[in-house]
Order: structure tokens, then sequence, then C-alpha cells
């Protein structure tokens, strides 16, 4: 189980302009061969819309050599880069150097240009910074490290229908602790990548209940 259930529709009367979504961030992020010239880094995020029970998936790559610590503030970004409306926010990484600076506890000595881009996506939204453990079975948290793994390895963003067609194995299964559905799938866009240079196949969108403005359009 991740421990958090759908909150109960309410303020219904409340006008599309006047709605302020509550959204659910897990990020993470991986680096492969850190600090070296020819690290690669991606990052990934799982993003749940809690009031339409809607679900959206973040898996970037980041070029350059970005550090570990960079990849785990840019993972935060990606996903604030998402929402496209003000949102009551919180947001889960397992970055205890990331949770402890935006909750500040430590100061911003060192990577204040990724800083300064987390800050600025923060704007707009009232952000809850929460630590999770990583690797402990947490249904969304290990989607997000899964997803940063797979772009840090293959050096691509993945297409927005791979990610859609991973959004609804994942979403079929988030109330279970294993997420392996999900895993083989993941598995079999990473193959196709690396062997047929990203060929895909058009997957339905997934629809939320349309009761309320989408955290993920204006």
């Amino acid at each position: 189980m991740n421990g958090l259930k759908l909150v109960t529709r309410e303020n219904r009367n409340q006008t599309a302009e006047e709605y302020t979504p509550l959204v659910t961030i897990y990020a993470d992020a991986s680096c492969l061969r850190n600090g070296s010239p020819d690290a690669s880094a991606g990052c990934g995020a799982v993003i749940i819309d809690r009031n339409r029970m809607e679900l959206k998936l973040v898996a970037k790559y980041l070029p350059g050599a970005v550090t570990n610590q960079q990849a785990e503030i840019l993972a935060c970004v990606m996903a604030l880069e998402e929402l496209r409306r003000p949102c009551r926010v919180e947001i889960f990484s397992d970055s205890q150097y990331v949770i402890d600076t935006m909750t500040g506890k430590n100061r911003m000595k060192t990577n204040r240009t990724f800083w300064g881009l987390l800050v600025e996506q923060s704007y707009g939204h009232h952000m809850t910074w929460r630590w999770i453990k990583g690797h402990d079975g947490v249904t969304f948290q290990e989607a997000a490290d899964r997803l940063a793994r797979a772009v840090s390895a293959t050096r691509t963003d993945l297409l927005s229908d791979d990610l859609e067609h991973l959004a609804v194995h994942l979403s079929e299964e988030s109330n279970q602790r294993n997420i392996r559905s999900f895993e083989i799938e993941l598995d079999k866009i990473v193959g196709r990548y690396e062997g047929a240079g990203g060929a895909h196949d058009r997957v339905p969108r997934l629809d939320g209940a349309a009761a309320f403005p989408s955290a993920f359009s204006a």
C-alpha cells in the first residue's frame, strides 16, 4: 500500500478559477557513473491529481554531467512543470538533501542554479515536502525510481504514448505492494528504445473524472 487515500470530492460549487487541485508527487532520480564526465542522469515522477483520480508520469533524460544531487532537484522541477494551475502539492522524495533544503533545515550553499529552478517552479503552489525511504515498497515511489533508471540508461526521454501506456498498468496495481506488471511493460519499452530506435504504438489516454478541472491543464 502507498499509505495515501484519495480525498473525498468536496466544494463542487467552486468555479474553475477558484478550484485548487490536490496533487501528490513522488519524484526520484538516477545517475549512472555519478561524478564522472560520462555521467548519465535521468529523473522520474508519478503525479496524482487526487480529486480527479488522474495519474501522470514523467521520465526525462538529463543531458550533461549532472550529479545525483542535481538530478534529485531536477526530478522535482520536472514534475512541478507538469502542473498548469495553482495546486496544493504534497511532494515525496527519498533525497534527504532535497527535503531538508526545501524545508529550511539546510542552506542552499551549492547547486544554487538548480535550487533556483525548484524555487521558481514552487511559486503559486501550496507546497508540503516529505521525505520517504527509498526502496521501501511504496508503489508510486518505486515506479518513479524505475522511470528514472530507465531514462538514465537509454539517455532519452520516454515518449508520451509510452508513459500513458505505463500509467494504465500502474493505476491498475496502485493498491498493491508490487509493480511487476508496470516493470514488465517498462522493460519492453526500454528494450525497444535500445534496439529499434524508439518505435512505439499509440495507446488510449487515461480519462479522469470530469467534475473537476485537471491539474495538468490550464
